[in-house]
């Protein structure tokens, strides 16, 4: 991969040494900080042989060649003692931003040394493109080019999901309908970067940036990369033109200037998606605590009504079920073992019946040791087989917690069922489910009885 991202790079040297992308070093730091395995004697061995056997192969010095590999080496293994002396150092937190102040410092400083070393090294070799006169303009162009480059790969290697992840993003994107709005910010980007080559100039740099900050609130982190990554390369070219016929200080120092625009569009652009999705989790959090009951994670009462509510009126749905279940001799147990064994048997029995039921069926904790169930478009027969299984799977599957025998209990279970469409409120139906649960335990508890 360091062979072939340092080709790239060098096919894209129209002045024989100004790279107009070099990713090979933000991908072999990419790499290190997402594989640590790869830090291995052989795998830096490689991407040694990598970056030498690119330049000697499109007929660069042997010296020259070298220069350039420990210069490109200073710079990804500074990086990435930065970035692990960051990580250490920094206190841990949730807040997702944090967490790229160790990746800035990496790619900074380590930008910031291989360029320094290339600096001092580089014009002292034979054949040198740079010269000593030039060394501090050859700095900042070598160090804003790098951090460029790294904004541009870096966010892909460390956001990109693994395989089985990617795997499912896939089957979830062929099972969801795309919706109109999902594509706009897309849209939106194309049109802006067409804008860049159709009316040409400086402030063509600003013309995707509302286009970026719609995307960053719309997409996942490594779409956004993607996108950010295709914007900073097509505006970097639209800009500064890829082939020049000669370079001059006045030019180099335009190209600093663009670099730094693209640099701070880029990252602010990548921030800005991460506070997006951090927002957006916190949200999903909140919505998930408000509508769940914090001990077991079944729906609460709230939750349960609304959403049964709806399944009572959907028109795809030809009956429904509700099964209510009650912990037998709850009490009992709390007096004898004490509350945290009467909130892990809680736990336990969601467990059991979360096993046993679809994915779309609803499942609440209405209060203390008593449940409900929500099933749709199963008939009365099911619907009982179902309520057996769950009873049965309760009384033999015994809680075992540390330090006690295993607790054997049971529970009793009252089913009520009706077509759909129906005239019934949902609370008849489930007062019809409660009172055969009350008919479970006065026959003796640890039983299944259906409404009449």
């Amino acid at each position: 991969m360091v062979f072939f991202s340092c080709l790239l790079g060098i096919f894209t040297r129209p002045l024989s040494y100004f790279s107009f992308f070099w990713p090979s070093n933000a991908l072999l730091l990419g790499l290190l900080i997402r594989f640590p395995s790869l830090k291995s004697f052989g795998g830096i061995l490689g991407a040694f042989f990598g970056y030498m056997g690119a330049d000697l192969v499109t007929d660069n010095t042997f010296l020259m060649t070298l220069g350039l590999t420990l210069s490109n080496f200073v710079a990804v293994f500074s990086g990435l003692f930065f970035f692990n002396f960051a990580r250490a150092k920094l206190p841990a937190s949730n807040n997702n931003v944090s967490e790229l102040y160790p990746h800035i410092i990496a790619v900074t400083l380590g930008c910031f040394f291989g360029a320094l070393f290339a600096i001092l090294l580089l014009p002292n070799l034979p054949h040198t493109f740079m010269l000593k006169e030039n060394r501090w303009i050859d700095f900042f162009t070598w160090w804003s080019g790098e951090i460029l480059n790294a904004v541009i790969v870096l966010p892909l290697i460390l956001a990109a999901p693994g395989w089985s992840k990617f795997k499912k993003l896939i089957n979830n994107q062929y099972a969801k309908e795309t919706q109109i709005q999902d594509i706009l910010p897309f849209f939106a980007l194309l049109i802006s970067i067409a804008c860049t080559h159709i009316f040409y100039g400086p402030g063509a740099l600003l013309y995707p940036l509302a286009a970026l900050i719609w995307a960053a609130a719309s997409y996942q982190l490594f779409n956004l990369a993607l996108i950010n990554s295709l914007v900073c390369l097509t505006l970097y070219h639209s800009v500064t033109g890829l082939f020049i016929d000669q370079v001059n200080s006045s030019y180099l120092t335009t190209i600093i200037s663009i670099r730094v625009g693209l640099i701070i569009l880029g990252l602010a652009t990548l921030i800005l998606c991460v506070i997006s999705q951090n927002r957006n989790q916190l949200y999903r959090e909140v919505l998930y605590l408000a509508n769940h009951d914090s001990l077991t994670e079944t729906l609460n009462r709230r939750s349960f009504t609304q959403l049964s509510e709806k399944a009572l009126k959907h028109k795809n749905n030809h009956s429904l079920s509700l099964i209510m279940l009650d912990i037998d001799d709850f009490k009992k147990m709390n007096d004898q073992y004490g509350h945290y064994v009467g909130d892990r048997a809680l736990q336990h029995l969601s467990n059991i019946v979360k096993s046993n039921l679809r994915d779309h069926d609803l499942f609440c904790r209405i209060g203390g040791e008593e449940f409900i169930i929500l099933l749709n478009n199963n008939n009365l027969n099911k619907t009982q087989r179902i309520a057996e299984r769950i009873r049965m799977c309760i009384e033999h599957q015994a809680l075992n917690l540390e330090n006690l025998e295993p607790i054997h209990f049971t529970v009793s279970m009252g089913v009520s069922h009706t077509h759909l469409p129906t005239n019934l409120p949902l609370q008849d139906l489930i007062i019809q489910a409660d009172q055969a649960l009350y008919q479970a335990k006065m026959q003796g508890r640890n039983r299944v009885i259906l409404a009449s």
